[in-house]
């Protein structure tokens, strides 16, 4: 199995694998025409605020990438968005996070940007990302712990989720601090391979390497614009439950929603098929949904994130490998 998983080819296929056994097993649990009930939406209006609010969000997220790159390449809005919008497509359709390859090249052709740099640019927009999402979840683990709102996911899962965010983020920025350090303690000495902190300390010398040309001020409205992206989308997964006339809390929504993205770190089929409804289908029901409910809901939203992430990926591609045509053909 492990030789297996180190091609990755054959990875690829036994997710593919596996995430469709995982929905087969979902559908075996719970009825399709319960899903098929519970997927059907009461109201359109909500429907057309989460590809709205989807929008929105990309567009935050466009405007950080060429804030980001600022100093370095003067990116447009929409040379930003179209960019982010193919790299989306690019990892939810293809394996081995393909879309990172496409960035890498964009900012290598088009920007002429170094390998080094360019590699830095993208973790620390990913980076900005992951302080979003530890922002949201330290939220409803407050909400939680007080009891403001009891419809969260439960105390120690939201402890572990927020833990988990928070040291991925120490890592990628404090790697060079806490790699050699590590190989000198005694108990992660015995643990931690050397070629392990050698990892750690080159994923975050390129972190700090893309935020190279950030000054201060620029930093805090980077972080400012992740954490407005991170509640638009969570936003926009409220007006889910909205629309199937389903009684969770927007703040339960927004937490959620940002729970949910942990899915994706897994390997997962194209399109997330299979891993997406189980793990969708677990969490709505940890926050007070019937089986039922939950696994229609997730399946909707599937399909809806679907829909946005190619109609707009698609559009997105074509205009990148446009420019880059129009781009040689001006060079020649």
């Amino acid at each position: 199995m492990s030789v297996a998983w180190a091609n990755p080819w054959r990875r690829a296929g036994i997710s593919t694998v596996i995430g469709v056994l995982a929905l087969v097993v979902l559908l075996r649990s719970v009825p399709l025409s319960q899903v098929g009930h519970n997927l059907q939406p009461r109201y359109i209006s909500p429907l057309l605020a989460i590809v709205g609010l989807t929008l929105l969000s990309q567009l935050v997220r466009a405007a950080r990438w060429a804030l980001l790159l600022r100093g370095r390449a003067p990116v447009g809005l929409l040379e930003a968005l179209w960019v982010n919008a193919a790299t989306g497509l690019a990892n939810y359709m293809l394996p081995f996070r393909s879309g990172e390859g496409l960035r890498l090249w964009w900012l290598a052709k088009r920007q002429r940007q170094p390998a080094a740099a360019a590699l830095g640019l993208i973790v620390a927009d990913h980076a900005f990302d992951l302080g979003g999402i530890i922002a949201v979840l330290a939220a409803g683990t407050v909400l939680k712990a007080t009891a403001a709102d009891t419809q969260l996911p439960a105390l120690p899962a939201l402890g572990l989720i927020l833990g988990l965010a928070a040291a991925a983020l120490a890592v990628i920025a404090g790697g060079a601090y806490l790699g050699p350090r590590l190989v000198t303690c005694g108990p992660a000495s015995r643990v931690l391979r050397q070629s392990w902190s050698e990892a750690l300390t080159r994923q975050s010398l390129v972190f700090w390497s893309g935020l190279g040309s950030v000054s201060s001020r620029r930093f805090a409205v980077l972080m400012a614009a992740s954490a407005v992206a991170v509640g638009l989308d969570g936003l926009a997964f409220s007006m889910l439950f909205f629309a199937l006339g389903l009684a969770v809390p927007i703040a339960s929504a927004l937490v959620a929603q940002v729970t949910l993205l942990f899915t994706y770190l897994l390997p997962a089929a194209p399109g997330y098929v299979g891993s997406l409804e189980v793990g969708g289908t677990l969490l709505l029901t940890s926050i007070g949904l019937s089986p039922g409910a939950a696994a229609g809901a997730i399946v909707l939203w599937h399909a809806l994130a679907t829909a946005c992430i190619v109609g707009l990926g698609a559009v997105a591609l074509h205009r990148v490998l446009r420019a880059s045509k129009v781009a040689s053909g001006t060079r020649q």
